[in-house]
């Protein structure tokens, strides 16, 4: 056989048959293989022609189609067409209802409910206004005078919300830590000791707090605003650093520990650290 192609009859059929020679191995074979049947390769110029035959094919029977059945197919394109796009639109215009739903909500919650529409903020600029104009002079009065009972009992009052604008705000909140253990955590301690016992539960929780309170007022300066709010409280809080000296008989190591502790959390110490710390010891 001569050339890539020639012709032969089927011996079972008798119909002739197209014989093609593999273009990689030369081997011949009937034509309408996808690969060769003896070295497996495949003639990409038989598939690309086969390709082009059956896009002519396509195209032909485009072509006989009547125009009304092409009209009719375009139309129900843009229709399809029409109906994806109504359905994205819906969807956009779902989202942005809820988008407004929730800025509405908040701006509700925002004026209505916390109350910061801006006549609240301004009726409120104007009660601290006036406010601090009424109490900062008697605050620093008393100051002065050093009532600090005096102090502490216009604190405790609740009649008003900004007495942290004061410059000594934090002696009132020492003041405040100092009355709280010597009218409560100590004698509190005393009456569980002497209920249920010193080694008991209550007694303990008792303790951890009083531990907790005394060393703040120990470490105040870690908390307090200025240098001379630290001294008054440290001058005012003789016996409370003796009762921490004597009742709990902290180590240098320990004292340490704690300042550390309460340079950490900005003067403050929790009752959950002070009672971890009786329990190992």
């Amino acid at each position: 056989m001569n050339g890539k192609e020639s012709g032969m009859k089927s011996a079972a059929s008798g119909k002739a048959v197209k014989i093609v020679k593999c273009p990689y191995c030369g081997a011949s074979f009937e034509e309408g293989l996808l690969r060769c049947p003896y070295c497996g390769s495949v003639d990409d110029h038989q598939d690309e022609t086969e390709f082009l035959e059956d896009l002519d094919e396509i195209r032909d029977k485009l072509e006989d189609l009547p125009e009304e059945t092409i009209r009719q197919t375009n139309r129900m394109q843009r229709k399809e067409a029409v109906q994806d796009m109504g359905r994205i639109l819906k969807r956009i215009g779902i989202v942005a209802v809820i988008v407004l739903f929730i800025i509405g909500l908040g701006l509700f919650f925002d004026r209505v409910v916390e109350g910061n529409s801006p006549a609240r903020r301004d009726q409120e600029n104007r009660e601290r206004y006036l406010w601090l104009q009424e109490h900062i002079p008697l605050l620093d009065e008393m100051y002065e005078k050093g009532d600090y009972e005096g102090l502490l009992e216009a604190y405790q009052s609740g009649d008003g919300a900004w007495y942290y604008e004061w410059e000594h705000y934090s002696l009132l909140e020492g003041l405040r830590l100092l009355g709280r253990v010597r009218e409560m955590d100590i004698p509190i301690l005393e009456e569980s000791e002497k209920t249920f016992g010193a080694d008991s539960r209550q007694a303990a929780e008792d303790r951890s707090v009083l531990l907790a309170d005394e060393l703040e007022i120990l470490y105040f300066d870690k908390q307090a605003r200025n240098k001379e709010d630290a001294e008054t409280i440290r001058e005012l809080s003789a016996d409370v650093r003796e009762d921490l000296e004597a009742r709990f008989a902290l180590t240098d190591e320990e004292l340490e520990y704690f300042r550390k502790k309460m340079t950490e959390n900005y003067g403050y110490i929790s009752i959950r650290e002070c009672r971890e710390f009786l329990d190992k010891r």
